[in-house]
């Protein structure tokens, strides 16, 4: 048998019943929104237009499983590195991403879609391991790869891509790497040193002594020691994310820890 219980006959009784069902109803479950991964990247050195425009601003997006599998395929290093720019990246400006257009980039300006890319996909922060001198023992060490890894920017964007280097014999005139270049010293990696150098020289020297550089050879017939000149010189002026090995302090013990940190690393390559 059921109880009804008139409202009308006891507005008061049935209000309360109301009231009571209403507190014993469970609390809706609290919803947390996560904001979206920053996409957008401000290049340290800038991509030139046919037209002489220089674009600073470019979009990324995060990697997902399709991407996943497509570096994995890759055969090294090299050819993954090179695999997640061309998927990571999406606009360079309001133009589509190309390999020409990534080609022609300044290597300092795709390290830091790159690390732009990291970002977006697994967050910015990273724990590496590194050995503590104080402990005596390997540390993990968490690296903020914003605040911890400087940048540097190209002052003239046009005029700083290409600078003079005197060198024990010769005066050579220099471009900045670009990405071409980039491309080709990682996907030959089973190459030694020496030959690598002669790629990197290859593709930057633009001028020995005022005539043009036409072939490896006028680059290979540099002296040693004005080819490693070249070699730190563009090192010290390429922009972009400055890999070199971070100093953290050890939670443990507060001794200075020597982090060696690339690209290869973050991706786990």
């Amino acid at each position: 048998m059921t109880n009804t219980i008139s409202a009308a006959a006891n507005p008061a009784m049935a209000n309360d019943m109301i009231s009571k069902a209403l507190q014993e109803e469970p609390a809706a479950p609290e919803i947390t929104i996560l904001s979206p991964s920053d996409t957008s990247v401000t290049l340290p050195g800038g991509y030139i237009t046919a037209t002489g425009e220089v674009i600073t601003q470019a979009e990324i997006r995060e990697l997902n499983g399709k991407d996943e599998e497509a570096i994995s395929r890759a055969i090294n290093i090299g050819k993954a590195i090179v695999t997640i720019l061309q998927r990571g990246t999406v606009k360079i400006g309001d133009q589509k991403v190309d390999d020409k257009i990534l080609d022609n980039l300044l290597s300092g300006d795709r390290d830091m879609l790159l690390l732009a890319i990291f970002k977006a996909t697994f967050g910015e922060t990273v724990d590496l391991n590194a050995f503590c001198e104080g402990c005596n023992e390997v540390k993990t060490v968490n690296i903020n790869l914003t605040t911890d890894i400087p940048v540097k920017v190209l002052t003239d964007p046009i005029g700083d891509r290409v600078f003079t280097v005197q060198g024990k014999k010769n005066e050579v005139t220099v471009k900045l790497p670009t990405g071409l270049i980039q491309k080709e010293l990682i996907t030959n990696s089973d190459k030694t040193p020496a030959e690598l150098t002669t790629l990197l020289l290859e593709g930057t020297v633009v001028q020995i002594d005022g005539n043009p550089v036409l072939s490896k050879m006028q680059v290979q017939n540099l002296g040693i020691v004005d080819r490693r000149t070249i070699v730190e010189e563009i090192d010290k002026r390429v922009s972009g994310p400055q890999f070199d090995d971070l100093k953290i302090t050890c939670p443990d013990c507060e001794s200075e820890v020597t982090v060696p940190i690339n690209l290869g690393a973050l991706f786990q390559l």
